[in-house]
């Protein structure tokens, strides 16, 4: 309600129409993370130290900041295509140029799946990547779909339309 009461009636509907979506990407990210990604990236792990011939030293400080990251960082990266959208309704980016930097932005998400991972191994790597890449994906359709719209209207008829100003 605080940020609410700051808002346009534009924007209102425009975090209507898009906090839902927001909310099930973020949770569907974090599932991924808890049920395919977890358990794979826990037993690479314990065979990568039964291959070295050590035994596991778990530890709950260690263990709670790996089991909190993870799906956090999952849940954020699942939030690709409305970042992908917002720029594109914007207009800081368009659809031609989200296709012709493809290579680059899957570059680059592999990149961050490497360095922002709290796990050494390439197979949880690769559990955040390979859905980045459809999510980018996904994103240019959405993109498309949704058209060249302008994203709040013009600002200058709305309010002479409703005869007030907007002092800031």
């Amino acid at each position: 309600m605080f940020i609410a009461a700051g808002l346009y009636p534009q924007e209102k509907k425009l975090v209507n129409v898009y906090l839902p979506f927001s909310l099930l990407l973020f949770i569907v990210g974090v599932l991924v993370c808890q049920f395919l990604v977890m358990p794979r990236a826990i037993e690479g792990l314990l065979k990568f130290n039964e291959w070295f011939g050590f035994s596991a030293d778990l530890r709950l400080n260690e263990w709670l900041g790996f089991a909190l990251i993870m799906p956090i960082l999952f849940g954020a990266c699942f939030q690709t295509p409305l970042v992908m959208m917002f720029l594109h309704r914007v207009g800081i980016m368009t659809v031609q140029t989200y296709r012709d930097y493809r290579r680059i932005a899957f570059f680059t998400m592999a990149v961050f799946a490497m360095i922002f991972l709290p796990t050494p191994d390439p197979q949880s790597m690769i559990f955040l990547w390979v859905p980045m890449i459809g999510l980018y994906e996904l994103g240019i359709l959405l993109c498309v779909w949704q058209g060249e719209r302008p994203l709040l209207g013009d600002w200058d008829q709305d309010e002479t339309k409703n005869n007030e100003l907007v002092e800031v």
